[in-house]
């Protein structure tokens, strides 16, 4: 480095008007040295004097593509050969927005910065939009998805490339070959900086949640992803700073929340103790943008993987404590309610209000489900378990019939409702359901539908008799 570019900021201190802070004229800069990212002065320098009003935006800003302006096809744009035409709402120059700051993006080539100008230009409806509990929350998280391209640290811009690519692909045909090879390239390296993080400050904690909650969304849109081995490490590295979560934004926690749901309902499954238990009062009075009101619940699902583990290890012996454990699981969830904040009515719609209690209630019923599998094998106590079955499966013709939509992060309480149908007309009528229930991803489509298949095939032959042992039976 030149003793000229000395006197003027790096790249990256520039974009975010941070004080650059170098030793020397050789050395890399504090902020890029901390960060572990390549600390250069490149751009142009800048004409004296003050800048024209109209052109006063700032520079780490990407600015917007005009969609639909340019009525090249992508094809030709890319100068790739397909027999499909692209879809007519993605008909914009390749590139256009993101090179416009070649700084920020330095180590990406052109399908990456192409899904990420499809996703930053996403506007309602979003592919990110299926996640979320209500359209209330869809700016704020785009936004998120957003800031998160714009991170210095490269770490972010890997995971933002292989969600939004594997997005696209799952939604459009032209982009599924490209996406595939884009999403793994991207989240392969996205994986091991999550290996490699080490959180020492509260940045640190921040964009492991994130970095996690992204390579979770990737792994449940490809085959073999590993969700559940994604979270459960991510969650193995917040766990000893886990309180520094609850004194941070509330928006933190409903990404960690995010993993806590993805590897509890896996535990569920099969019969293993979650990583962390989040406390009720940790979560009451709170709207998750996932979970709605349901995230006090998982402190009671976390309980029931507990025992459930301990009776998978006893060979399904109920010992007098562990019985006595799950009464108190199921009085707890008898007795339990949504605990919407005061001013609940007054920032959600109606409809939105009624998915969240209807998400909830869903959630309730499968968790009495599974504790009354605990106590009793499948094919004894039917009536009972029926009765839960068939009010988990009328919550969700409710809300469809309300919305038109699915209800979200509940695909695995629509399969705990169907393990009970028996009849061939039903089952079949279930997984034709299911492709409307399960709306995550195709792969999670294909997953659940093997995992009803897999159960139904196990019980009737008599192999599968009590819940802890489901998690055998599944054809993953």
């Amino acid at each position: 480095m030149t003793p000229s570019a000395l006197k003027r900021a790096c790249d990256q201190c520039h974009n975010l008007k941070e004080k650059c802070r170098r030793p020397n004229t050789i050395a890399t800069c504090e902020r890029c040295h901390r960060l572990r990212q390549k600390c250069q002065t490149i751009r142009n320098l800048a004409k004296a004097g003050r800048k024209p009003r109209a052109a006063s935006t700032l520079s780490y800003k990407l600015p917007a593509t005009n969609l639909g302006s340019n009525q090249q096809s992508l094809a030709a744009l890319c100068s790739v050969k397909s027999a499909d035409p692209p879809y007519p709402y993605f008909n914009h120059p390749f590139d256009e927005a993101v090179t416009s700051n070649p700084a920020l993006f330095p180590q990406l080539d052109r399908w990456d910065r192409h899904f990420l100008n499809l996703m930053k230009d996403m506007v309602a409806p979003s592919p990110l939009d299926k996640y979320l509990i209500g359209p209330s929350f869809h700016e704020s998280h785009h936004r998120s998805f957003v800031q998160n391209m714009l991170q210095p640290t490269p770490v972010l811009k890997n995971a933002a490339v292989a969600c939004a690519a594997v997005l696209f692909g799952d939604n459009y045909a032209q982009y599924t070959q490209t996406s595939v090879q884009v999403g793994h390239r991207r989240a392969a390296l996205a994986v091991s900086e999550l290996r490699a993080l080490k959180i020492l400050e509260e940045q640190d904690l921040v964009t492991a949640l994130v970095l996690g909650v992204a390579m979770v969304t990737f792994a449940m849109h490809v085959a073999n992803g590993q969700s559940f081995l994604i979270s459960r490490y991510t969650l193995a590295l917040v766990k000893p700073v886990y309180p520094s979560v609850l004194r941070m934004d509330p928006s933190i926690m409903d990404y960690l929340m995010c993993l806590v749901s993805t590897e509890t309902f896996e535990c569920l499954l099969t019969s293993r103790t979650p990583t962390l238990r989040i406390n009720e009062s940790d979560r009451l009075n709170v709207v998750d943008r996932y979970l709605g009101l349901t995230s006090p619940l998982f402190a009671h699902l976390y309980d029931i993987c507990e025992v459930s583990s301990l009776l998978r290890g006893a060979g399904g012996r109920l010992s007098i404590q562990t019985a006595q454990r799950l009464d108190e699981i199921h009085e707890s969830l008898m007795q339990w309610r949504a605990s919407p904040p005061s001013d609940f009515l007054k920032h959600f719609s109606p409809t939105e209000a009624a998915v969240m209690l209807a998400q909830a209630k869903v959630l309730q019923l499968a968790a009495l489900l599974i504790v009354h599998r605990l106590y009793y094998p499948f094919g004894t106590y039917t009536k009972e378990a029926l009765q839960l079955s068939r009010s988990i499966i009328a919550e969700f013709d409710g809300v469809w019939q309300l919305t038109g939509h699915s209800l979200p992060c509940t695909s695995l309480a629509y399969l705990i409702a169907c393990f009970e149908i028996t009849g061939p007309g039903e089952r079949a009528a279930a997984i034709d359901k299911s492709m409307r229930v399960v709306t995550f991803s195709k792969q999670l489509q294909i997953r659940s539908q093997k995992t009803l298949l897999s159960v139904w095939a196990a019980k009737d032959a008599g192999t599968l008799t009590h819940w802890f042992s489901i998690g055998d039976t599944i054809d993953r």
